[in-house]
């Protein structure tokens, strides 16, 4: 016994001393789950920066409170009435806040689809508008604890009731010689003005960032990009996705020989009246065991936190970001989860005052792998050395292929919450939050790396 104390003593030395984490902020704990025994814990009640590591919070809520087969829907109805091929009325786009819609991986045709409905109802000439009815959420768009600078780019778009095409802009620019401006030639979709101030640089990476308001179609850009590239393309957040759809719709239904008299619109906090309206329609999402999956393996920020708002919409109307949040903290701490020492802003980790410990972590771990739901869960974690975001953690020792794993990453922090697959069958749960360095992630991934294959020799 005592030279297990020592052993775990001397591995938490490997881990506090090192010179990448030394300064930081630290919460460990680690547990074999098999014979239900501690490993290791360094203070396991203290709350660190948990980053993306708070995805497995909102994904495991919504496994449990929704199930694998959930689906969300987005419903194409009208209201008025259809008299001679003429809707005397208005098509309605009903958001469900579904973040797949149109995007890249999932976009199947579904503007053609509807198209072919309302073709088969008879309906070529619209007499109304087009309106993309975003109420299920409130106005805001982004989180209010998110940083400026991160606001306004692909990774931190705003969320609402009707998201599509990712929330994403594509930003087209060519570059000369480092030094000089870049000159924007085109974006995707192509009604957002850019006011650019990025320059040519040394740099084979993008640093440029993207900035602007919600619903307002400008967008700002500043920093560098690679130097001397005929096209290079800079994602920013589309500023009105729902208008975006109706706006698309209308020029499908104007190819497909139709006609619409009135311009294409949204609405947000006053909503159509959905009970008067008539359905003709309604677009299903993939399951959400594949959109979590998808969230976790590639860490989808949007994903995330399109979720988290859905989640708190069935709470409360026209949800807020803060609303979607209190309800994670709710949920878990419904379900006996030490959320005391917790502070939760966001549904996926991008605002800076997230705070979890490793503790809570551990036990909402353990608590996912012995519900029902524990395959889609267990099956929606990267691997180490092979998947998502772990592709190059551990990669090429001995726990490459035996870590299922949530990784987060934010400035000055590193985390990774999951799972150890041991050689003798044994399987433990793992969080490991360090935040408040002033090293890089490269080097807190490294002194992390390290440890585990300490303890597990």
């Amino acid at each position: 016994m005592l030279h297990t104390f020592l052993a775990i003593l001397l591995n938490i030395t490997l881990l506090t001393g090192d010179s990448a984490i030394a300064s930081g902020l630290l919460s460990v704990e680690v547990r074999n789950m098999t014979r239900k025994r501690e490993v290791a814990s360094y203070q396991a009640t203290k709350a660190a920066a948990p980053a993306s590591v708070t995805k497995l919070l909102t994904t495991g809520a919504a496994l449990t409170e929704l199930g694998p087969d959930f689906q969300f829907e987005t419903t194409l109805a009208y209201s008025g009435e259809i008299r001679d091929s003429i809707l005397w009325g208005d098509l309605i786009v009903v958001g469900d806040v579904d973040p797949t819609l149109g995007n890249l991986k999932n976009g199947d045709p579904f503007l053609d689809d509807w198209i072919s409905q309302l073709h088969e109802m008879g309906i070529y000439y619209i007499k109304g508008r087009i309106v993309a009815d975003m109420s299920k959420l409130s106005d805001e768009g982004y989180n209010p604890h998110w940083l400026p600078e991160d606001i306004g780019n692909y990774y931190a778009p705003g969320i609402y009731g009707i998201n599509y095409m990712s929330n994403t802009l594509r930003i087209y620019l060519r570059t000369g010689d480092v030094g000089q401006p870049a000159e924007v030639l085109y974006t995707d979709p192509n009604n957002v003005q850019i006011q650019s101030r990025v320059r040519a640089g040394k740099t084979k990476r993008d640093y440029s960032y993207v900035s602007g308001k919600p619903l307002v179609y400008v967008r700002k850009m500043t920093g560098e990009i690679p130097a001397n590239r005929d096209t290079f393309c800079v994602r920013g957040d589309l500023p009105n996705p729902g208008l975006q759809l109706a706006e698309d719709l209308q020029r499908a239904l104007l190819r497909a020989g139709g006609r619409v008299d009135g311009q294409p619109s949204y609405v947000m906090k006053h909503a159509t009246d959905q009970d008067k309206l008539k359905v003709i329609c309604v677009h299903f999402s993939p399951a959400l065991r594949d959109i979590i999956r998808d969230t976790n393996f590639d860490s989808n920020n949007m994903y995330a936190e399109a979720i988290a708002r859905y989640l708190g919409s069935l709470h409360h109307k026209h949800s807020t970001a803060r609303q979607a949040a209190g309800h994670l903290v709710r949920y878990w701490r419904n379900r006996k989860m030490p959320m005391g020492q917790c502070v939760l802003h966001d549904g996926c980790g991008l605002a800076p005052d997230n705070k979890l410990t490793a503790r809570m972590v551990v036990k909402l771990l353990e608590h996912m792998y012995r519900s029902e739901y524990r395959d889609d869960w267990y099956a929606s974690l990267p691997v180490s050395g092979e998947s998502g975001t772990l592709t190059h953690f551990l990669e090429d020792t001995r726990l490459s292929g035996r870590v299922h794993a949530k990784s987060g990453t934010l400035t000055g922090a590193k985390s990774y919450a999951g799972y150890i697959e041991r050689p003798n069958g044994d399987l433990w749960s793992f969080a490991i939050l360090i935040s408040d360095t002033q090293s890089t992630s490269k080097d807190i991934q490294k002194a992390i790396e390290k440890y585990l294959l300490c303890i597990c020799k």
